[in-house]
């Protein structure tokens, strides 16, 4: 199987797709995403569909044989703010993409078995480790999504009862003023008819505009806005994403290639390993419905 077939059918999947009502989460299957994509392998005349990788990925397995990777399940949303809606469709989503890489993951690996006679084991093929690639971008890429969709909602409420979202959005006024050379959309939104509403924006606008670029920027960047305290979510729960970001920066600005000073014909690439990924995007999806249970929390206690 080609790689590029099997991306294609992935990424042609819409992330923007309504995920099931959460009193359907227990029922729902991950991978909805490629439910319209389809690709024709070249000696099973199969297509895969999500439902066929679904089939294949559940099967039994003979002892010895490949793992499927499967993700912790999100539960339910938190209820009674609304705020956190947005966010928490953007995480499902997330959870069900990744969830169909490593079901086409699963697939690629078994049906590269069955033609060649033999069983998985040994060093994953170069498609398999472009899954695995992709799990991790797409991890990262749903994890920006959900977050900043999180702040977006979240701190026009939160900041408008006394806290830390309160204090840090007045830190940011204070620094614009106090600035050596005045931001021009500073300005512009002071001469606003609606001045609030506009440093609102603003600040809300330099939260969400960048992806995130490590564990502690994720924790001081949206933590710290949306009014997460140490105790709701410890340092060291984000410090953990470490390797997770490490890895995305390997993958989405260098494809793993290693050892750039080199003047090789093939470049030496980085050998991923199916569970190291598979426990780098759960902690991350775990890690960003935290985030959201504890915002909701937060938001309760505003009103």
């Amino acid at each position: 199987m080609v790689f590029t077939e099997v991306i294609d059918a992935v990424v042609r999947g819409s992330m923007d797709a309504e995920p099931a009502e959460p009193e359907e989460a227990a029922a729902a299957k991950p991978g909805a995403v490629i439910a319209t994509a389809e690709v024709t392998l070249p000696s099973l005349s199969v297509a895969v569909t999500a439902e066929t990788a679904k089939a294949v990925a559940e099967a039994p397995e003979e002892p010895g044989n490949l793992t499927r990777l499967v993700l912790t399940p999100l539960g339910n949303r938190p209820y009674k703010a609304p705020e956190i809606v947005p966010a928490w469709w953007r995480l499902r989503s997330t959870h069900d993409s990744v969830s169909g890489l490593f079901d086409t993951l699963h697939l690629v690996r078994r049906t590269r078995a069955a033609q060649h006679n033999r069983t998985t084991r040994g060093r994953l093929h170069s498609d398999a480790q472009d899954l695995l690639r992709a799990a991790i971008v797409f991890t990262s890429a749903g994890l920006d999504a959900t977050v900043q969709a999180l702040i977006h909602h979240s701190v026009p409420v939160l900041i408008a009862q006394p806290g830390t979202p309160r204090l840090k959005y007045e830190t940011f006024i204070e620094q614009q003023t106090k600035a050596p050379h005045v931001d021009e959309d500073f300005l512009a939104a002071l001469k606003e008819q609606d001045p609030g509403v506009a440093l609102l924006d603003l600040y809300v606008v330099s939260k969400t505009k960048a992806s995130f670029q490590g564990s502690s920027d994720l924790r001081d960047r949206a933590g710290a806005s949306l009014g997460i305290s140490n105790q709701q979510i410890p340092k060291a729960r984000f410090a953990a994403l470490d390797a997770f970001f490490t890895a995305r920066n390997d993958v989405a600005h260098r494809l793993d290639m290693e050892n750039v000073g080199q003047s090789t014909t093939k470049p030496l690439t980085k050998i991923r390993a199916q569970q190291d990924v598979l426990q780098m995007c759960d902690q991350a999806l775990l890690l960003v419905r935290e985030l959201i249970k504890e915002t909701a929390v937060n938001l309760a206690a505003s009103r």
